[in-house]
């Protein structure tokens, strides 16, 4: 009767854990794993000497995936890489992603993170007008990093491909192109270039706004259309409920000086 009664006990704790290893197998395919991807473009995101993944913009994406309730993980990738995860993987959100006609397409735009003011920058000892008609006649020469908007924005602007130096990307090369003398123009957002002529060392002085560009499609969290839409719906329904909540505050719309 004892055997009986003991075996009848093992029988029920292996019923109970594969019970219990089912339901986590369950609920781990319920609750989608999602890889958020970023590069390094501080001080809206970068990693830092641990590991742990930083910024301004990296700040708001964790408070809006935290109240969405989503297992995320953030990695941090050279732009091409992070765009061609963001492209090709399932479960892969991306940011600070600037919006622009030619990516409308194939990504869905989930939450705001700052507004784009892009701007044209010369060397400040370069003294001539730059304007659309200059750019398309190819009087002046510019830089941009691969698969940046900025090589995207030059084409939009009509400056002829052989006047466009396409450099690897390894940092803020196309600033360092320009300062050289090696190209005229480089594009960047007027807040960002700000901060990264800083954080290169270099004296904003020697730089000058030569053309502002009528484009200002902002700095995005977003998805791929074939990102699942029960998780676009889940990230977009917690950024408008912080919004409502005045939780939610998009860079530069007050409080961050910019």
């Amino acid at each position: 009767m004892l055997l009986g009664m003991t075996m009848c006990t093992s029988v029920l704790k292996t019923i109970l854990a594969l019970g219990l290893a089912l339901f986590a197998e369950v609920a781990g395919a319920v609750e989608a794993e999602v890889t958020v991807y970023t590069e390094n473009f501080a001080p809206y995101n970068y990693e830092a000497e641990d590991g742990t993944v930083l910024g301004l913009s990296t700040d708001n994406v964790r408070l809006v995936l935290d109240e969405a309730g989503l297992a995320y993980e953030i990695k941090v990738l050279p732009w091409t890489r992070a765009l061609r995860q963001a492209r090709s993987d399932d479960h892969a959100l991306i940011y600070t992603m600037a919006r622009t006609p030619a990516r409308d397409p194939d990504f869905d735009w989930l939450v705001p993170l700052f507004r784009s003011e892009f701007y044209l920058f010369a060397r400040a000892d370069d003294p001539r007008a730059v304007t659309r008609d200059a750019l398309a006649q190819g009087s002046f020469t510019a830089a941009c990093v691969v698969a940046d908007v900025a090589c995207e924005l030059f084409e939009w602007l009509g400056v002829p491909a052989e006047n466009v130096t396409v450099m690897p990307n390894q940092g803020a090369l196309d600033f360092q192109l320009v300062l050289a003398g090696r190209a005229d123009l480089y594009l960047r957002d007027k807040a960002a270039n700000i901060e990264q002529l800083k954080l290169a060392g270099e004296n904003a002085a020697v730089i000058r706004q030569a053309m502002r560009v009528g484009y200002d499609g902002g700095f995005f969290l977003a998805a791929g259309h074939h990102v699942d839409a029960a998780v676009r719906a889940r990230v977009r329904a917690a950024y408008e409920r912080l919004l409502a909540e005045g939780r939610y505050h998009v860079l530069g719309d007050g409080g961050d000086g910019r």
